[in-house]
């Protein structure tokens, strides 16, 4: 999976999912583990089964709701993912995931002002999250604001670089190089989501 596709996965694993009130129970780890896996395979449909027992089991568990709203995405159900992402911050405020996939969605439906109210929340939760710059930087370009377009991308590149990912670095440069050379906007990044490889870690 190519960085164009990844960074989600990245903005997902890095600002570390609230996991609500996760039960105790093993079969909830472990239903929230298949749903990660099937989601790896693209088996978005097996994944939001697994994840419907996990929220009859433990209905307050906001990871839950938040993997399903990425499935639901994933799936083209952006109206549910919608519900998903809404009632997983309803659960956990502080949760920068679920205000960055919201604002994913919010995009996709043409709500550019939610969405730039959702990143900007996101950012404020998880200041130091790449994924959420880059993305915020697409939704200015969006707008036509080239100069906070290429602030946002500036600033993207500076955190990928602290996490010593070049890859990151050279794909936000290459935004910002188009940007100064060319105001009609170049390749945005993605709006499909994608699934976090694991089953985030109680906090």
């Amino acid at each position: 999976m190519g960085r164009k596709r990844a960074w989600l996965v990245g903005l997902a694993l890095s600002m570390g999912l609230a996991t609500g009130a996760l039960a105790q129970a093993p079969t909830v780890e472990s239903l929230l583990q298949r749903a990660v896996e099937r989601g790896r395979q693209g088996d978005f449909e097996a994944a939001i089964l697994a994840l419907n027992q996990v929220i009859q089991l433990a209905p307050t568990n906001a990871t839950a709701f938040t993997l399903r709203g990425v499935a639901y995405t994933n799936l083209g159900n952006a109206k549910q993912a919608l519900a998903d992402f809404t009632k997983a911050i309803e659960l956990a405020p502080k949760a920068a995931a679920a205000y960055g996939y919201r604002s994913v969605v919010r995009r996709q439906l043409q709500d550019l002002p939610g969405a730039l109210a959702d990143v900007n929340e996101a950012i404020k939760i998880d200041s130091k999250n790449p994924g959420f710059y880059s993305f915020r930087g697409a939704l200015h370009m969006d707008a036509g604001e080239r100069a906070k377009a290429i602030s946002d991308f500036q600033q993207a590149a500076k955190l990928f670089g602290e996490r010593g990912d070049t890859e990151g670095v050279k794909e936000m440069q290459e935004f910002i190089n188009a940007l100064e050379k060319q105001p009609a906007a170049p390749a945005k990044p993605p709006t499909q989501a994608t699934p976090p490889q694991t089953v985030p870690s109680k906090k």
